[in-house]
């Protein structure tokens, strides 16, 4: 009862540490979003926003506020937000710190599908578009996983260059497809940059439930996860359900990369990056990365989103180029950390 007592005094007072980095997190995203609305080829004051959402009277300034900035500004956190949960499941599953839904060849096998979903099939209703996107994402996780598994081990660096090797040829296929067919080629060009400029607010609504499904089925994994950092032998022998385990998170992964990518395209890196913001800030309890990640990418992409209105001002650049640089950059910076 003493060894139990002590465990919850120090959880609790552990939860108080960290309730100043939460509280800094969400006033951050808060600024962010600000931010995303307030900044760009026209600039807008707080109050003319207030005014666009709350009293709409149809000026230009409205129009500008609530039918193309509003929508990027909630967006735009949406998808940081699940690929930041989605690169702390896979660097979980692959135990590996520069695996990613990049790395790992999720976000090019989503984009895939997406583009054989609007030239082979015709499809071009949201709703079609996010399941081809997550049916990708989670087929690409079931083939990258099978062969690295199928080649002598589930070892990290095996996991990673079969996932880079899969994102090699998805992004080549997406390449010949695009090149055979001129008339979706500038419609999915600038989308495969990873943009969410001159996005529907519907989309929004669309992904909300769908992150909201993965969110779930990852934070319900928290636990194992936990004891799957370590190796399956002590995961097992914890009680581990492993193939359960890894089947939900697969799902969750699909689920939350899947969503990402059918709203504002394949985003480059932010899986990669926000897993180590989170775990510097709240540790490797996994509910507590989680939800680090999930408020530590949605400032991300917002930041990156206003960055790239400004990079090459005043066309706007692609999001997508804007956290590639800082993600390889990161990338480097780790890969240089191993290898010293």
């Amino acid at each position: 009862m003493a060894a139990i007592a002590a465990i919850a005094t120090r959880e609790s007072g552990a939860a108080l540490s960290r309730m100043p980095v939460y509280l800094a997190l969400v006033s951050a995203l808060c600024l962010a979003m600000l931010a995303s609305m307030t900044l760009g080829y026209r600039l807008y004051s707080p109050a003319q926003v207030w005014a666009a959402l709350f009293a709409n009277d149809g000026s230009e300034a409205a129009t500008v506020l609530a039918g193309l900035r509003l929508p990027r500004a909630l967006i735009a956190p949406l998808v940081g937000a699940a690929l930041g949960m989605a690169g702390v499941l896979v660097q979980t599953l692959a135990r590996n710190r520069i695996a990613s839904p990049d790395t790992l060849g999720l976000n090019a096998g989503a984009s895939l599908t997406v583009v054989l979903a609007t030239v082979v099939l015709g499809v071009q209703s949201l709703v079609g578009l996010s399941l081809a996107a997550a049916a990708g994402a989670l087929l690409t996780s079931i083939v990258v996983f099978g062969v690295a598994a199928g080649a002598g081990g589930l070892s990290p660096l095996k996991i990673v260059l079969v996932g880079v090797t899969f994102a090699s040829l998805a992004h080549a296929a997406v390449e010949v497809i695009l090149t055979s067919n001129e008339a979706q080629l500038q419609q999915l060009l600038f989308w495969l940059s990873g943009a969410f400029v001159d996005r529907p607010i519907s989309l929004f609504f669309n992904g909300l439930p769908v992150v909201a499904l993965g969110a779930a089925g990852a934070f319900a994994l928290a636990g194992a996860l936990d004891a799957l950092q370590a190796d399956d032998a002590t995961a097992a022998g914890l009680g581990v359900p492993l193939a359960a385990v890894r089947g939900v998170a697969f799902v969750a992964v699909a689920l939350l990369t899947g969503a990402a990518v059918s709203m504002a395209g394949p985003v480059a890196f932010v899986g990669l990056v926000v897993p180590h913001i989170a775990r510097r800030l709240v540790g490797l309890r996994h509910r507590h990365q989680l939800c680090a990640a999930a408020l530590a990418g949605a400032i991300y992409t917002t930041l990156a989103d206003v960055a790239a209105r400004f990079v090459i001002y005043p066309v706007e650049a692609p999001v997508g180029a804007v956290t590639a640089v800082v993600g390889a950059a990161a990338l480097l910076a780790l890969l240089m950390r191993r290898l010293a």
